[in-house]
Parts: C-alpha cells; sequence; structure tokens
C-alpha cells in the first residue's frame, strides 16, 4: 500500500469524525443545493438581463456569460465557506503532500478526453462550439471564469463538499459515484446542448476523489478541460 492510499484514507477518517443518518444526510445535502441554487439564480439574474438586452455592444453580450460564471461561482465559494465553518469539513485543505505525477498525468489526459468528447458532441449535434472568444479582453475572462474559477468551485461543490458529506452519512461508493455525476450532470442543463459529457467524466472525476481524496486531481482534469475548450477554437478556426 503506497503512503498515497494511506494518506487518503487518514483524511478521510479525519473528515469522518462527525456522522450522520442517511435520511438526515440527504436532507442537509438538499438543503444546503437549494440555498446554492437560490444564490446563483438571484446572483445571475442581473447578468442575464443585461446579456438579453444588450443593444447592440459586440463585446459585451460575448463576456457576459463568463461574467455571470465568475458571479455565480463566488456565490457558491462564499455559500461552502460558510458550511464549512458549520460542518467541520476542512474544505480547504489540499494534499499534505505532493502530487502523484502518475495521477497528475491521468488528471491532464481525463482533461483533454473530455474536451474532445464535447467537440465531438457539438459537430455531431450541429451546435456553436461553447467557447467562441477570440478578442483579447473577453478570452481573458474567460480563462479566469471559465477556466479557472468555475471549475473550482463546481469540484470544491460536487465532489469535495459532496462526497465528504455523503461520508458521513455511510454511502457506499456506487451511491456516492452516481449521485455526484447525476447533479454535475444536472447543473449544467442550461447549457446550449445536452451535457451527456459531465455525467460520463463526472465518474472518474468521483473515484480520483474518492481515491485520493485529494480534489487537486479533480480540478486539474476540470481546468485543463475547459481551456482546452477556450484554446482550441483559436487554433482550428
Amino acid at each position: 500500500m503506497s503512503i498515497f492510499d494511506n494518506q487518503g484514507k487518514r483524511i478521510r477518517g479525519e473528515m469522518n469524525n462527525i456522522t450522520y443518518s442517511k435520511s438526515k444526510c440527504a436532507g442537509r445535502i438538499t438543503a444546503f443545493l437549494v440555498i446554492c441554487l437560490v444564490g446563483a439564480i438571484l446572483v445571475g439574474a442581473p447578468f442575464m438581463g443585461l446579456f438579453l438586452n444588450s443593444d447592440g455592444n459586440a463585446t459585451a453580450p460575448q463576456s457576459m456569460p463568463d461574467l455571470m460564471s465568475i458571479a455565480c461561482s463566488a456565490i457558491l465559494l462564499a455559500a461552502l465557506a460558510v458550511e464549512n465553518k458549520i460542518e467541520k469539513l476542512d474544505l480547504w485543505t489540499v494534499g499534505r503532500s505532493g502530487l502523484h505525477m502518475k495521477v497528475f498525468f491521468i488528471s491532464i489526459l481525463l482533461g483533454l478526453l473530455w474536451q474532445l468528447a464535447i467537440y465531438f458532441i457539438c459537430r455531431l449535434s450541429n451546435t456553436a462550439y461553447p467557447h467562441p472568444a477570440t478578442e483579447l479582453s473577453p478570452l481573458l475572462i474567460s480563462i479566469a471564469s471559465t477556466g479557472l474559477l468555475g471549475p473550482f468551485a463546481e469540484e470544491m461543490l460536487f465532489r469535495k463538499w459532496l462526497v465528504s458529506m455523503m461520508e458521513r452519512g455511510g454511502f457506499n461508493t456506487i451511491v456516492i459515484i452516481v449521485c455526484s455525476s447525476v447533479l454535475f450532470f444536472c447543473a449544467h442543463l442550461g447549457d446550449s446542448f445536452l451535457r451527456v459529457d459531465t455525467f460520463v467524466f463526472a465518474i472518474p472525476l468521483c473515484y480520483l476523489f474518492l481515491r485520493y481524496h485529494d480534489v487537486r486531481y479533480c480540478f486539474i482534469a476540470h481546468a485543463v478541460c475547459n481551456l482546452a475548450g477556450i484554446i482550441l477554437p483559436l487554433i482550428v478556426r
């Protein structure tokens, strides 16, 4: 057994000092997700209104979804900060040792395969590629929001928080992976095409977190996927 196996088990044990019944755990998870959803809607509504009522300004509509993403990610992270104090989940603690290089490269490969799947889904469904920004200002905003902040907020919510909470409820591994993947898929239902990829690739992401209890691998895969989606249109246009 490697030191990474021992590390994952030790961290898992620390976070599971508090336990809940399955029903109580499900109730707490549902309540927090509803709070996050309401917060994201309230924060995103003004941006959506500005986007829909834009008067021909080419830059504003292009940047508005990314600005809305930044605002929604910020509210999710703020909610997680409060939840962290309530549940004592130690959400902001990263792995206590360096990254396992083999898993690091697997995470990068997973991210690239994920973006490749998105590309083929768009081609097969005749849907516009989701990251068309080419001008410098919208491109930088897209990198910050879609490429970095969004993946961080989503991985903290759907992997580190959700998995840690479900472990406290004593749910088995398969149930945790399915719930995490389904909720991650549901969070992307408002996109311009059916994001089947979010369900498929959430499965190995969740497995990585369950295996190592280090959200950095999940973030790396997610960020590589989104950054590749931003850069790819610049290369192939």
